[in-house]
């Protein structure tokens, strides 16, 4: 081997490797550039758009006599490997779904830097910005400064799922019914009386006695809970200018409500968690309430199998759920404050400036998105219940058909409560325009963790605070211990908003081309 190569065996086989992986390159690069790249790159990440994205793309290409290759990757790989190709100039696809939390992250630059195509002047021409056709609220999601680089594909209006046959059961023995159940003052008047044990075991309804019973499933290590109920209140961490928003006497109110939820002697909330032990928890009847999108009435129905009628082992919960609007927040004189509801997840259509077909990459975005066929678009909600900003879609055949698996309680005209089948389409295409808007910023992760450690802060000092004050704690105790939370929570709100601003100050590109705020994208409106 020596006398081949003088320098040694480790070397030398290094060197080998070199040439192989450069012919390996050099082949793969020609095989590349010798293959004819289709028209246009979709890349997606939510699999339960992929069989109806491949019949549009299907359908799109025949009428316009081109091809359209769909890629479907994890979040991750999308977020980095998309930004560093679009800043080395590599090859990128021509439009990319981007999901809720992401624009930011692609918008943290100079605005003529964004590797975006800014879609505002094409949407406004086109009527999208006409709230008779679109829901404005939505395109808030996916601005920065006041220009818009995606389009929305949903609305996602938060309800409340609820269990039809324990609420049966419960108000007849507390004595009410869930269209009681409006604002949120009366939701925690009655969720401080349900919540305790079961009282006896029903195997029909899968309790037992002594098991745990609270009101409302309410994530405490996360922002997800939080952010709906804030944004529904009518504020949000940032504005639409990107400024920083949560130091607010609102904001630290919430914060001390939500710790009374999930702490204490009065709580009615509990973590129901994920996966297997949430729909546990649900069966067993440990949480009453869920927040839940449209989205997630799908994810119910598949995760329980309740589309299976030759399943031998039907869930206890197959025809058993509901659904409810979100109780609304209310001033001292009971005048509604904020928004009917608030909203969890989002994905949105964005069209990269490197694709080389801008225009062709446009008339395919419009029609997945905005121009689909009645039959389409009612065939999408059938496979998704997802509610699209589109409201020419809410009239199209199917749409509101009953669902066979989701029920609602009502009045009848002799005023009996009675069971009856929900149309999921009616219930969320009726709330869509009453959802707030919610900003995302290249530092809306950060400010998160921030206001989550505000609100752990509060959490921590009300449960030592009540350890030392005791069971008989007399109500002046406990009036100290809330006045002394709030001001804390108000002090870390302050604080950790001052940290977050002098971030977003030291990244002086934000400062480019900020638009004034449109009335439809601002957090705080009045409704």
């Amino acid at each position: 081997m020596r006398n081949i190569y003088p320098f040694g065996k480790a070397p030398f086989v290094i060197l080998i490797i070199a040439i192989v992986a450069g012919i390996t390159y050099g082949v793969m690069k020609w095989q590349r550039s010798s293959a004819k790249r289709p028209d246009l790159i979709l890349v997606f990440q939510a699999d339960i758009h992929q069989k109806l994205y491949e019949k549009a793309a299907k359908d799109f290409g025949e009428k316009h006599n081109c091809t359209v290759r769909l890629q479907r990757v994890q979040k991750e790989v999308l977020m980095d490997r998309l930004q560093s190709a679009m800043q080395t100039g590599c090859e990128v696809p021509d439009l990319v779904e981007l999901l809720e939390g992401t624009i930011g992250y692609f918008t943290r630059g100079k605005l003529e830097n964004v590797g975006l195509v800014d879609l505002t002047e094409r949407l406004k021409a086109e009527g999208y910005m006409d709230p008779e056709r679109m829901v404005q609220k939505r395109y808030a999601l996916w601005s920065s400064r006041g220009h818009i680089f995606a389009i929305p594909h949903d609305v996602h209006p938060a309800g409340l799922c609820y269990r039809v046959d324990l609420l049966e059961k419960l108000g007849k023995q507390f004595g009410f019914d869930v269209t009681d159940l409006t604002t949120w003052d009366k939701f925690v008047e009655i969720g401080q009386k349900i919540t305790g044990e079961w009282e006896e075991s029903d195997e029909a309804l899968g309790i037992k006695k002594g098991n745990k019973r609270y009101m409302i499933d309410m994530a405490d290590d996360s922002m997800i809970s939080m952010i709906i109920l804030l944004t529904q209140r009518g504020f949000d961490l940032f504005d639409g200018n990107g400024n920083v928003a949560f130091n607010s006497p609102e904001a630290a109110e919430l914060i001390a409500w939500f710790v009374h939820q999930t702490r204490g002697p009065k709580r009615i909330a509990f973590p129901a968690g994920d996966g297997q032990n949430f729909y546990q928890g649900m069966k067993e009847g440990l949480d009453l309430f869920y927040f839940t999108p449209d989205w997630r009435t799908m994810q119910f129905t598949v995760d329980l199998n309740f589309a299976d009628d030759n399943d031998k082992n039907p869930s206890i919960l197959k025809g058993k759920l509901g659904l409810i609007p979100m109780p609304v927040w209310t001033d001292e004189n009971g005048n509604r404050e904020g928004y009917q509801t608030g909203t969890w997840g989002g994905s949105g259509l964005a069209i990269t400036k490197s694709s080389k077909n801008q225009e062709l990459a446009w008339e395919f975005a419009k029609y997945l998105y905005l121009e689909a066929s009645d039959e389409d678009f009612a065939n999408r909600f059938k496979a998704t219940n997802i509610v699209p900003p589109v409201k020419k879609a809410w009239s199209a055949p199917g749409f509101n058909d009953d669902s066979p698996y989701f029920k609602q309680m009502v009045h009848d005209a002799a005023g009996n409560l009675i069971t009856i089948p929900l149309s999921l389409g009616k219930f969320y295409a009726s709330q869509a325009d009453s959802t707030p808007p919610h900003f995302s910023t290249a530092y809306t992760s950060q400010a998160e963790t921030e206001f989550l450690n505000v609100y752990y802060a509060a959490r921590d000092f009300y449960e030592s605070e009540l350890d030392k004050a005791g069971k008989d704690a007399s109500p002046e105790k406990l009036k100290e211990i809330d006045d002394k939370m709030l001001q804390l929570i108000k002090d870390g709100l302050k604080e950790k908003a001052a940290y977050i601003g002098r971030l977003v100050d030291r990244n002086v590109f934000l400062k480019d081309g900020v638009a004034e705020s449109k009335p439809e994208t601002e957090a705080k409106q009045e409704q």
